[in-house]
């Protein structure tokens, strides 16, 4: 039996929903960051990872460029909390420790900005929300936690890494993508069928979805987020492949 590592954030469920509901396939979910661990391991046949760590780790995994979660000018749920009393550049900036996509992005936005990389903390993202709630410092929160997360809109300038980057690059980028041991392959129609299978039920999907309302969920899944990779977002991987070399991400 094939083991899946499932991404837990709503971003991904129409990717992942039709593996998670085969009876042929054992799934374990966590965080990306995990999950690519327990791919190094070997504890994994593949899994959903930051699509960073896809490069990161080429020596070792490969990856699909078929389906993963994609935006093109908006994600909604990877946002950078800007308070406002703090100007640019920054310094230093608490990350939600789940998605390493999104901290290189916001380090690599930042630097070819303003010039500099900033030192970023990994965070349990419930701390993060907290300091938020408190307007103390600047933060980074991905998926469901961005979501979540309540704020003061007099404190903070709230900046939507994806349109940040459409618009210093006029692309779309790729948050997550399927990995597996290069050993190992995976037939890639896995992913297509999976995706296929949750696009076929993404009503269910929506409705199933309670902490937010029904038209938010379902613009973030019909319209922010797209999985399916078309040109724009392999040029926009290949790019930010090139500044993460440039920048030492």
């Amino acid at each position: 039996m094939l083991r899946a590592g499932i991404v837990k954030h709503l971003n991904a469920r129409p990717l992942t929903y039709g593996i998670e509901n085969r009876k042929d396939i054992e799934v374990f979910y966590e965080n990306p960051s995990v999950l690519k661990e327990e791919l190094l391991k070997g504890n994994l046949d593949f899994a959903l990872i930051s699509s960073v760590e896809c490069l990161r780790n080429k020596d070792r995994l490969a990856y699909s460029l078929s389906t993963g979660v994609c935006a093109r000018e908006r994600v909604r749920s990877i946002l950078f909390y800007h308070n406002k009393k703090e100007g640019f550049p920054k310094n230093t900036i608490l990350v939600d420790q789940g998605s390493r996509s999104s901290v290189a992005l916001l380090r690599i936005l930042h630097a070819e900005e303003y010039g500099s990389l900033p030192e970023t903390i990994s965070t349990e993202p419930k701390l993060i929300q907290r300091k938020i709630l408190e307007n103390d410092g600047s933060h980074l929160l991905f998926g469901d936690n961005a979501l979540e997360a309540k704020f003061d809109p007099e404190a903070y300038e709230v900046i939507d890494l994806a349109s940040w980057w459409n618009r210093f690059t006029k692309k779309h980028f790729c948050f997550a993508l399927w990995a597996y041991p290069k050993e190992r392959p995976i037939d890639e129609e896995i992913f297509y069928k999976s995706l296929e299978f949750g696009l076929t039920h993404l009503e269910e999907i929506i409705r199933k979805e309670t902490r937010f309302s029904y038209d938010i969920t379902s613009t973030y899944l019909k319209n922010e987020l797209h999985y399916v990779l078309d040109t724009k977002d392999k040029e926009g991987f290949a790019h930010f492949a090139k500044l993460c070399e440039k920048w030492g991400v």
